[in-house]
């Protein structure tokens, strides 16, 4: 098959699951459906998207069981069966070990963000994973720097699908006529981050950085803001594209898919977007998604 092909046929596969999430699935029906044996099938599932099929399949049930818990008045062993568990204990501990709280403590703290959830893999998902995002990230030690930018509040991208780009412009053409006067500044090398005072981005405002890596911290302009990012383990991600949509479909893919099945643990601090030796911006600028881990 080309991969056009067989992309098709896993968004017709993902569509199948995800209209019978309440039944036994199973791989050797699945396999048969693909040609491959049960053993192939499963490497192949795990090579496209970098999750296996059962952290899928079990993820997509609970994140759903997540949704009816906020979103509907159903019992708990009603949404537990409507999910494929087939019973309250199986439910409520796996589910605890999802989200790191029973199912009634969750629908008590109604959470707004939830990293962990998994996301679906819809057709634009699945194209981004197959094509515009590096499945493996390069995971080194970066030394501590400093940047230097203009700020503006954007809604959180964690509790809204809102499109923040025509919100940060502004700051982001204020930096491109400013950065020459900019002393120590790095040209053409340019960071994006979101700031969270509470670390949890469930504000319905965050602080958006439009900056560049400064040598001189302390002469900045009073009118711009200075962070400072210390030496820390990281996985960057090259992303092809810098558009809204490339953006948050990197975040699903990677803490959808990537983070659970990596081992490794996100860190403290930001996610960024680090975009390397930039002549002119446009939607098919090159980028790198940068989170923290965990030594």
């Amino acid at each position: 098959m080309t991969m056009n092909q067989t992309l098709g046929f896993l968004q017709t596969l993902v569509d199948d699951i995800e209209a019978h999430l309440d039944e036994e699935v199973s791989v050797l029906t699945l396999s048969e459906r693909s040609g491959l044996s049960p053993w192939h099938f499963q490497r192949w599932f795990k090579s496209l998207i970098g999750d296996s099929l059962g952290s899928y399949l079990r993820g997509r049930r609970l994140t759903r069981a997540a949704q009816l818990l906020l979103e509907t008045d159903m019992g708990i062993i009603d949404i537990a069966v409507s999910v494929g568990f087939g019973s309250h204990e199986a439910f409520s501990r796996s589910f605890k070990a999802y989200f790191s709280m029973s199912p009634k403590a969750f629908r008590q703290s109604r959470p707004r963000v939830r990293l962990n959830d998994k996301p679906l893999l819809d057709e634009h998902l699945v194209h981004h994973i197959a094509h515009r995002v590096a499945r493996e990230p390069v995971i080194e030690v970066r030394p501590a720097f400093s940047i230097v930018g203009y700020p503006t509040q954007i809604p959180s991208p964690f509790v809204t699908d809102q499109t923040n780009c025509y919100l940060m412009q502004p700051a982001w053409m204020r930096l491109f006529e400013q950065e020459a006067s900019i002393p120590g500044g790095i040209p053409k090398s340019y960071f994006g981050l979101t700031l969270s005072e509470s670390g949890r981005f469930n504000e319905d405002e965050l602080t958006h950085l439009a900056t560049i890596e400064t040598r001189e911290p302390e002469s900045a302009p009073p009118d711009m803001t200075v962070h400072h990012l210390p030496e820390q383990r990281v996985a960057m991600f090259d992303v092809d594209g810098i558009d809204a949509e490339a953006a948050n479909r990197t975040i699903d893919f990677i803490y959808g898919y990537w983070l659970p099945n990596s081992g490794h643990r996100r860190g403290e601090g930001s996610d960024y977007e680090w975009m390397v030796e930039v002549e002119q911006f446009s939607a098919s600028t090159g980028s790198r998604y940068v989170i923290p881990l965990r030594d």
